[in-house]
């Protein structure tokens, strides 16, 4: 488990982050395990989604201790090299209606410590608003709440050492090729420095 590298991918609504993961799955699938979204898994799954404060709290800590059930399980079973995480446990702190030390409070850990749970970070840009697409059941903010959480998400990032941000500038097709391609550098063991060129960060 210990020589596992451990990405996530996570970005703002509508920045491709679904996309991208099933073209690893389908391109990458053999060579990597995939721990899927939490938050799906639970909206999908019926969990209630009010927006009064209490409300979102209570469902932010089940996505939390069920994205982190998840890893933990995906890697601990997993043989393979890396394990691409569609999501990360700090993108509940962008949703977080409290501050943030109630939060960490609440998961009983500390922003270091979440951080140090992943090797790397690959922020998706949410698509500018001639390219939102809200055709995701799951979705529920406009362009100007999404763009909102997008900048949220990378506040609550914000310090890892191996961060990744693909802007909304590129064009989506771009978007995905070079995502990809940062993925398959990881893999092969690329440093930070030789995946950063790839990059308008």
């Amino acid at each position: 488990m210990n020589s596992q590298i451990k990405v996530a991918i996570t970005g703002g609504p509508s920045g491709g982050k679904t996309t991208l993961i099933e073209t690893i799955k389908k391109d990458l699938g053999q060579k990597c395990a995939v721990v899927p979204e939490a938050a799906s898994i639970l909206y999908r799954g019926g969990f209630p989604r009010y927006k009064e404060e209490l409300c979102v709290a209570q469902a932010q800590l089940a996505i939390y201790h069920t994205q982190h059930a998840l890893e933990d399980m995906i890697c601990g079973m997993s043989q393979k090299g890396l394990v691409v995480c569609d999501r990360g446990t700090m993108d509940s702190l962008a949703y977080w209606p409290m501050v943030e030390d109630e939060f960490f409070k609440k998961v009983q850990s500390n922003r270091a410590r979440e951080l140090a749970r992943y090797d790397w970070v690959i922020h998706l840009d949410t698509a500018s608003i001639d390219y939102y697409d809200t055709s995701n059941p799951i979705r529920t903010e406009n362009f100007e709440e999404a763009w909102s959480l997008n900048s949220k998400i990378k506040e609550a990032w914000a310090g890892h050492p191996r961060r990744l941000i693909i802007t909304h500038n590129a064009d989506f097709i771009s978007k995905i090729t070079t995502s990809l391609a940062i993925i398959r550098a990881i893999m092969n063991h690329a440093s930070a420095e030789e995946i950063s060129k790839t990059l308008l960060v």
